[in-house]
């Protein structure tokens, strides 16, 4: 778990899987994107219940060791959900202050002095 991975480069490799009644194809090498500790974060395609997924391979990986590693969320997961989630209740308010503005008369009626 502490040492040090990386990914091969080949494009030969993905992981697949279904979300919702869709597949989803998720690129392994190269990855799109890595945790800083150089791994995928496929929580996002995991839902309670049966799932299954599929890591195809279309050349030669014996060189490479993968393996599909469940765990409590991380610090930076947890922070990361935050994030979205502030910027999510943000834009929810902004959305409610733009809906609530009460005009005297339509903006596009208004002359450019504001008189």
């Amino acid at each position: 778990m502490y040492s040090p991975c990386s990914w091969p480069t080949s494009g030969d490799l993905s992981l697949q899987t279904k979300r919702d009644g869709k597949d989803f194809i998720i690129p392994l090498a190269p990855p799109i994107f890595v945790t800083p500790d150089n791994c995928i974060d496929v929580s996002a395609f995991v839902r309670s219940g049966n799932r299954a997924f599929s890591v195809v391979q279309q050349s030669d990986m014996s060189d490479y060791l993968f393996m599909l590693h469940a765990h409590s969320p991380t610090p930076q997961q947890l922070n990361y959900l935050a994030s979205c989630s502030h910027r999510r209740k943000g834009w929810e308010k902004s959305m409610r202050d733009i809906c609530e503005l009460k005009l005297k008369e339509p903006i596009w009626r208004q002359s450019p002095s504001g008189s």
